[in-house]
C-alpha cells in the first residue's frame, strides 16, 4: 500500500489576537519545504435567528469588521505585502465545525492551530482541540506555546508495538526528508523481559531499517517501564532530548469509532511542551486496526 505525505495546502484558522502570528509563523516553515498554500481562517460566530431579526445588519459589520481586522493582522505579519499564496478566508459558524468543513472542502493536507490551555473539569465538555483532532481527515498540527524553529532537526516517534504505523512512517519520512530533519524512534517495554526479544525492539528496528535505506538519520531508544504510563515516560524522555517536535498517531484505541481520541494521544497533545503532529490512521486500515486489537487482547491474556 502506497501512503502519500503531501502538503499542497495548509489551513491555519487563526483569532484576532495576539496569538495570530504563532500558528502563522509555523505555517511559514512548512510552506518554505513544500512550498504549501496557507489559508488563513478566521470563524465569526453565526448570529442566532432572534439577533438577525432584531438587527439584520449587524451579522454583515461584524464580518466586515472581522475581515478588516485579518487583513490588517496579515498586512503588519508581511510587512505590507502579503503573498500570492496566503489566502484569507472568514466564515460564519460554529469555530469546529466550520474548521473541519472547509479542510475538507478546500483538500487541506495539514491544519495547524494554537491550541489554549487545557481546563480540567469533572463534567467539561470535549475540548476544542480534541475533538479538531479526532474528527480531522488531515494530519493537525498543535502548538502549546511556541513553533518550533525555522529548521526543525530532531523529531520524536513514539511507536506502539501493537498499531499499525504505516500512515505515521509515511509522514515520518516526507518531514525528515524535507526538514533535514533526525528522527529518534522511541517504544516502551511494559514487561520484565530481556529488551532484544521484545516486540517492542523487533518493531522499533524493523522501522528504524527501512527508513535509514533512504538515507534518513534514525535512532530507536526502547524505555524499559518503572511503573509509570507510557505518556510520561515518552514525554520525560522528550523532556531530555528536547525535539523540534513529535509525531504520533491519533484514534489508536478505537476502532468503530472516527471521532476518538485514544489516551496516549490526548495526553501528549495537551502535555507536550513543543508542537504534536497528530496523524490520521488511514480509513482503508480498519480491519488492521481490528486484528492489531485482537492481538492485544491475546497478548495481554497471556502476559
Amino acid at each position: 500500500m502506497i501512503t502519500h505525505a503531501h502538503v499542497k495546502r495548509i489551513l491555519v484558522p487563526v483569532n484576532l489576537t495576539a496569538d495570530f502570528s504563532v500558528p502563522l509563523t509555523q505555517a511559514i516553515h512548512f510552506r518554505r519545504v513544500y512550498r504549501s498554500e496557507i489559508i488563513l481562517l478566521h470563524v465569526v460566530k453565526r448570529f442566532s435567528l432572534f439577533h438577525k431579526v432584531l438587527d439584520p445588519g449587524k451579522p454583515g459589520l461584524h464580518n466586515r469588521i472581522a475581515t478588516m481586522k485579518l487583513r490588517r493582522l496579515a498586512d503588519h505579519y508581511f510587512k505590507g505585502e502579503i503573498p500570492e499564496d496566503v489566502k484569507l478566508k472568514v466564515v460564519n459558524g460554529d469555530l469546529i465545525n466550520t474548521i473541519l468543513n472547509t479542510a475538507r472542502i478546500m483538500e487541506c493536507d495539514l491544519i495547524i492551530i494554537k491550541k489554549a490551555q487545557r481546563i480540567r473539569k469533572r463534567f467539561r465538555k470535549a475540548e476544542n482541540a480534541d475533538r479538531l483532532i479526532a474528527e480531522a481527515i488531515c494530519p493537525v498540527l498543535t502548538i502549546m506555546d511556541r513553533h518550533t524553529n525555522e529548521k526543525i532537526r530532531n523529531i520524536l516517534i513514539p511507536v506502539d508495538i501493537f498499531k499499525q504505523t504505516s500512515n505515521k512512517i509515511a509522514w515520518s519520512r516526507s518531514l525528515a526528508k524535507k526538514f533535514r530533519a533526525k528522527l529518534h524512534i522511541v517504544s516502551v517495554l511494559k514487561m520484565d523481559i530481556n529488551m532484544r526479544d521484545s516486540l517492542a525492539y523487533k518493531k522499533s528496528k524493523k522501522i528504524e531499517i527501512a527508513i535509514r535505506k533512504e538515507g534518513i538519520d534514525v535512532e530507536t531508544v526502547i524505555l524499559k517501564s518503572d511503573g509509570r504510563t507510557a505518556d510520561e515516560m515518552v514525554l520525560d524522555y522528550a523532556a531530555k532530548l528536547k525535539p523540534d517536535m513529535l509525531l504520533i498517531m491519533t484514534h489508536q484505541e478505537s476502532i468503530l469509532f472516527d471521532n476518538y481520541l485514544g489516551t496516549f494521544a490526548t495526553e501528549i497533545i495537551h502535555k507536550s511542551k513543543v508542537p504534536v503532529f497528530s496523524v490520521v490512521p488511514r480509513k482503508e486500515n480498519i480491519v488492521e486496526m481490528y486484528v492489531d486489537a485482537s492481538l492485544r487482547r491475546v497478548y495481554q491474556s497471556v502476559y
